[in-house]
């Protein structure tokens, strides 16, 4: 028999096999009694054989996939630079020379848990010839709506230098590579991340990362297994006691 994959499927066929056991099995009851069988301990090990098959089934609904829905979105602080506390941010040289430093986030995004998934990108724009050096923090924030709301941020440095538009090379690095939102935990899986001017990759670099979660039972679900198991057991003792009369 497959395992269900959700408790309410579990409850439901869990109530198919009592019926069919009661109807046509527990007619052996009063012939095992005639034998010498303890009944007692043929109630105990139905009881637990039911029990054990919930806990099993519970694990495996456990491991099948959960919707997620979420944002990204990024902040530079930085001192010596225009723009600092927001996702955009230029550095100013003489002669002309800029860079500028920006992080697009996701829009609202919706997949199945355990997945991939990008956390956005960094892209790197430079103008001039000269050597221009740039450096700060950056703040990486994930906004959960789904399965509940919340938001949680992981913090990075940022440091390197331009010289033109096909030169330079810059780096981020994430002191905080994981972060939990209710069941859900998010994960950096490229730190650290290295920057590239614009002639690499038209300067993009993309935050990559993976999203698990812990399936926590719920406890109307719950309750329908529980009042399913005591149901269960105070049926076979009933069809127990009406056998040995």
């Amino acid at each position: 028999m497959r395992l269900p994959r959700t408790v309410e499927s579990l409850t439901i066929q869990l109530s198919v096999i009592t019926r069919y056991y009661l109807a046509g099995r527990l007619g052996t009851l009063s012939e095992a009694m005639q034998k010498g069988t303890n009944m007692s301990g043929i109630l105990k090990a139905t009881v637990m054989g039911a029990f054990l098959f919930t806990i099993v089934a519970l694990g495996t609904s456990a491991a099948k996939a959960d919707p997620v829905t979420f944002t990204t979105s990024g902040i530079f602080t930085c001192g010596g630079c225009s723009g600092s506390g927001t996702n955009s941010v230029t550095f100013l040289g003489g002669m002309g020379n800029a860079v500028m430093l920006t992080f697009t986030g996701l829009g609202s995004t919706s997949l199945n848990t355990p997945t991939g998934s990008s956390f956005g990108n960094f892209q790197t724009f430079v103008s001039g010839n000269g050597a221009i050096n740039v450096s700060g923090t950056f703040t990486l924030t994930i906004t959960q709506t789904v399965p509940v709301a919340g938001s949680n941020s992981f913090s990075a440095t940022f440091n390197g230098t331009f010289t033109a538009s096909n030169s330079g090379t810059g780096v981020v690095n994430f002191s905080v590579t994981s972060v939990t939102i209710g069941p859900n935990t998010y994960a950096i899986t490229n730190n650290p991340l290295n920057l590239v001017p614009p002639a690499s990759n038209n300067g993009i670099t993309t935050v990559q990362g993976q999203i698990t979660s812990q399936t926590v039972p719920e406890p109307t679900s719950m309750l329908l297994l529980g009042t399913g198991l005591v149901g269960f057991a105070g049926a076979v003792r009933k069809r127990f006691k009406s056998s040995v009369s």
